[in-house]
């Protein structure tokens, strides 16, 4: 196993940083990451310390994870490098764009004469920066599904920015260093979708239970008080929501609340 990488002066040593070369162990990701933007922002100063050990100028990095059906969580080290990565995914242009397209796996933007994307390269000359260096990370989650009507659903893609001042930053031996960090990089973000994934899987099932309970001890209640089927209770609810334009949740919710002994309490996932 390397040694792991010294932390950037200014940033404090994580779980992240534990990995130096991608060696067959993963980046650490999901200690003390609550949601995917905190794991994002492991991934993104993990990875600029990758890079920043080939090379003697300062680098930033950004992350960005295209899912389906959900906004890009995008995150970086500074906000000038977040900034530029957000205006990117929004206009459709730069080196970023080009590899999430499916295009190459890296793409090198030099500010000085490179034409390819002359609005990116404004950007790129407001936040003081000249050169970028976009890598694809492979990962698959999502691939194969379909959506109701049988249309593919695009599946999560993801993408490293690295950023630097200097307009020669990412010679050969730096743009090997960071397609070889990738694969480590790539391998530990789909960890992290899936664990994220799972969670949030389970809190939705949690929510879904609790709801259910909620409102089938509200149908019992107003069963027990007019003396009718569970059908004509629930009834009874969707009508109340439907006339309070609140989810029949809440209505029955209402109701427990209103119960002497108090709303009974569900203890799924507890």
């Amino acid at each position: 196993m390397g040694h792991p990488a010294p932390a950037r002066q200014g940033q404090p040593q994580t779980a992240a940083s534990s990995a130096a070369k991608p060696d067959g162990i993963l980046l650490d990701l999901m200690t003390g990451a609550e949601t995917l933007h905190d794991s994002l922002e492991l991934l993104a100063a993990a990875s600029a310390r990758a890079v920043v050990r080939t090379t003697d100028v300062v680098i930033e990095c950004a992350v960005v994870v295209r899912q389906p059906k959900r906004t890009p969580a995008i995150t970086g080290t500074t906000p000038d490098v977040i900034r530029l990565l957000e205006w990117e995914q929004h206009e459709g242009e730069g080196p970023v764009s080009e590899v999430l397209s499916g295009g190459h796996p890296v793409a090198v933007l030099q500010r000085s004469g490179d034409f390819r994307w002359p609005r990116y390269c404004n950007q790129l000359q407001l936040a003081r920066l000249g050169s970028v260096l976009g890598v694809r990370l492979a990962v698959d989650q999502g691939a194969g599904e379909a959506r109701n009507d049988g249309t593919p659903v695009r599946p999560t893609s993801a993408a490293l920015a690295f950023f630097a001042q200097d307009a020669k930053a990412f010679p050969l031996q730096v743009i090997s260093e960071a397609r070889s960090f990738a694969g480590l990089a790539a391998k530990s973000l789909q960890m992290a979708l899936d664990l994220h994934t799972a969670r949030s899987t389970a809190s939705d099932l949690r929510l879904a239970l609790d709801s259910r309970t909620s409102i089938n001890v509200a149908c019992g209640v107003i069963m027990a008080q007019n003396g009718c089927s569970y059908h004509e209770a629930f009834s009874i609810l969707a009508k109340a929501s439907s006339h309070r334009n609140i989810k029949v949740r809440r209505v029955a919710e209402d109701i427990l609340e209103r119960l002497p002994e108090g709303p009974p309490r569900a203890h799924f996932g507890h």
